[in-house]
């Protein structure tokens, strides 16, 4: 199945032909590689140059490394928060700003409420309004970290109901990085408040079955919010130039 490899990044090679076997569908997800004795005859590598790929494919997600009897190297599906990991390591060393994040979810939030309100089950529809509900029931007077979270859980049910894997992935990161900032930026009250009434409006709009007013709604929700923490940053900026 395997080839030998050469002697420059060893490693990489190896990491490279598994990768594309399982991309290429040859072997899937809960299939089980070959022995350790078996791949370092196949690759032509030592038992430490090989551990340190699979240890590799194993971060990537791509493979789960098993210990005990029935232990050893099985493919697996790549999930939802490794692949976060990944591009929040790519974008730390981009300097993000909230004009950067909000500039994308105008771009795609809006339309995976017009797909939502498309698309959205009955059933769906009753726990969305179980998550509205939930969140207007429990209002906060300060910044929590399960507060925003629930608020970001909003965004992920929406995209979750249009049916996109992509979509459903790009906002779920997309979210997640909000999440972060709301969190270095501790937004007030106020601001949650207007996040819940925003989140009524286009709750509506979508068990209505009325896809563009969902989009402007969204639209309009994603505008107040950038506005509101660029406000709060500007305010953070000032304060610290004044302790200073």
């Amino acid at each position: 199945m395997f080839t030998a490899v050469r002697q420059n990044k060893v490693p990489q090679q190896i990491i490279v032909q598994i990768r594309n076997l399982i991309l290429e569908g040859t072997i899937a997800p809960g299939d089980k590689l070959a022995s350790e004795k078996d791949l370092m005859e196949q690759f032509q590598v030592s038992k430490q140059t090989l551990r340190e790929a699979l240890r590799a494919l194993e971060y990537m997600g791509l493979l789960e490394i098993r210990k005990g009897i029935a232990g050893g190297a099985y493919v697996s599906e790549v999930g939802m928060e490794v692949t976060r990991e990944h591009l929040a390591s790519f974008l730390h060393f981009k300097n993000l700003s909230i004009q950067n994040l909000s500039e994308v979810r105008k771009i795609i939030e809006p339309y995976a409420a017009e797909t939502a309100a498309k698309r959205i089950s009955a059933e769906e529809a009753e726990k969305f309004k179980e998550l509205v509900e939930l969140r207007e029931k429990n209002p906060s007077s300060t910044f929590s970290s399960k507060m925003s979270e629930h608020e970001i859980e909003f965004h992920r049910f929406i995209a979750a109901s249009t049916g996109n894997p992509i979509l459903i992935l790009m906002v779920d990161f997309i979210e997640d990085l909000l999440e972060d900032l709301k969190r270095i930026l501790k937004p007030d009250a106020e601001f949650s408040k207007s996040v819940v009434r925003a989140h009524r409006r286009i709750y509506n709009a979508v068990v209505k079955r009325d896809p563009q007013k969902a989009s402007s709604e969204m639209y309009k929700h994603i505008v107040e919010v950038e506005e509101q923490l660029i406000q709060r940053e500007e305010k953070d900026n000032l304060w610290a130039t004044l302790k200073t």
